[in-house]
């Protein structure tokens, strides 16, 4: 740690709630040397340990970038992790899945491999003036068919072999995703939070994983280790802290409010279409 630079500062992490555990009576035993205290109502996660191995983490993705490997990231826990993992996976040029993960992506990839060349067949007939030779109806069904395989397979229509590396927001969500690249030596990079079995991750972070700040942090150092290789503008990699912008998060309470005036918008709206 004494001669290490922080990717990002521990004021951003904390900022970013980074450190903020769950309750201790969720908490996984393994976790404890990753654990700087606990309170009442949660762990205190060591930040300092979070900077640390979020530096092997990174150096280990731009290992894989020299060697022309692959990235793929996974995140299918809530809309805005999702975003962000579509989003940063985008930047990096890698493959990710946002939906529920399917049995065998990574295990039976042969079979999977049939159901991209089905979706990747299904956009060149849309794209064509071969689609006008269908009726009507058919081309409905195409194009039901093709959203359906989007769904799941969109960020990874490209993939034509295994990844090299997989890169996981949530072990216990994703734990299946993390189990098959395991079975095929795969490695794993994975944020973890208190709950996490780090027996089961190559490269952990230790850092709350429930918090889109703190992933919109992590993720965002992992996809810099990318463009910074590339020459590529970064994010997070070397900017102040002011230039760092978090995303805003609303309470459960502000969510339900702006749902219910959403509504009644929407009803306002249609009582007046009808006059």
């Amino acid at each position: 740690m004494k001669n290490l630079k922080a990717l990002v500062s521990i004021v951003k992490l904390t900022e970013s709630g980074a450190h903020i555990g769950l309750n201790p009576k969720k908490w996984s035993p393994k976790m404890a040397p990753y654990i700087h205290a606990k309170r009442s109502n949660n762990h205190v996660i060591d930040i300092l340990k979070t900077i640390v191995f979020l530096d092997r983490a990174y150096k280990f993705v731009q290992e894989v970038i020299k060697n022309e490997g692959t990235i793929m990231y996974v995140g299918t826990r809530g809309k805005m992790i999702k975003d962000l993992v579509k989003n940063e996976a985008t930047r990096s040029n890698s493959f990710y899945v946002t939906q529920r993960w399917l049995g065998g992506t990574l295990t039976n990839f042969n079979i999977i491999a049939n159901s991209l060349k089905k979706f990747n067949d299904n956009l060149a007939l849309i794209n064509s003036e071969e689609i006008n030779k269908y009726s009507k109806k058919e081309q409905l069904e195409i194009q039901k068919q093709t959203a359906k395989l989007e769904k799941f397979y969109g960020g990874i229509k490209n993939m034509r072999q295994l990844p090299d590396l997989i890169v996981v927001v949530d072990p216990i969500n994703d734990l299946n995703a993390i189990k098959e690249a395991r079975k095929l030596n795969i490695p794993v990079i994975s944020l973890a939070n208190t709950n996490a079995d780090p027996d089961l991750i190559d490269y952990i972070i230790p850092v709350n994983n429930h918090s889109i700040k703190s992933v919109t942090l992590i993720l965002g150092v992992l996809t810099d280790a990318v463009a910074e290789l590339r020459n590529e503008p970064t994010k997070i990699v070397g900017k102040s802290d002011e230039e760092i912008v978090l995303p805003e998060t609303r309470s459960w309470r502000q969510n339900r409010n702006n749902n219910n005036n959403q509504r009644y918008n929407n009803y306002r709206s249609q009582k007046n279409d009808k006059k």
